[in-house]
């Protein structure tokens, strides 16, 4: 449903920790920072009923922003803002990583899929 965009996620977080890793002390910062689902234009551009997906509930984006710069300028090098998502970003790192796709698949999967489990994607 969303794999590709799920990695692409996956490899900014990481290129943005190495490079947070290769520069500091140099006076650059870099943050990567992981909104989860938050009100932008993002959900309105799937032009689909997401209302019984992850994007069903979205955060306002002012704390989102204001968590992203409070990191930026304290040199972290990830910011996870809002309770649930930091509860779901660490499930996802405790846990292997197929129970992981499996929970995202059935998170992200389209109102009205007739595949009803999982584990069938």
């Amino acid at each position: 449903y969303q794999a590709t965009y799920g990695a692409s996620k996956a490899f900014v977080l990481s290129f943005s920790q190495a490079l947070w890793a290769e520069t500091r002390g140099t006076g650059v910062t870099v943050t990567a920072l992981a909104p989860g689902p938050t009100r932008t234009g993002f959900v309105d551009a799937l032009d689909a009923d997401v209302s019984q997906t992850i994007y069903g509930r979205l955060a306002a984006p002012e704390p989102v922003v204001a968590a992203g710069l409070r990191a930026l300028d304290r040199g972290r090098p990830v910011v996870v803002p809002g309770l649930r998502n930091r509860l779901m970003a660490t499930a996802s790192r405790l846990s292997p990583g197929w129970v992981g796709a499996l929970i995202s698949g059935r998170m992200l999967r389209p109102a009205g899929n007739p595949r009803a489990h999982a584990g069938s994607q």
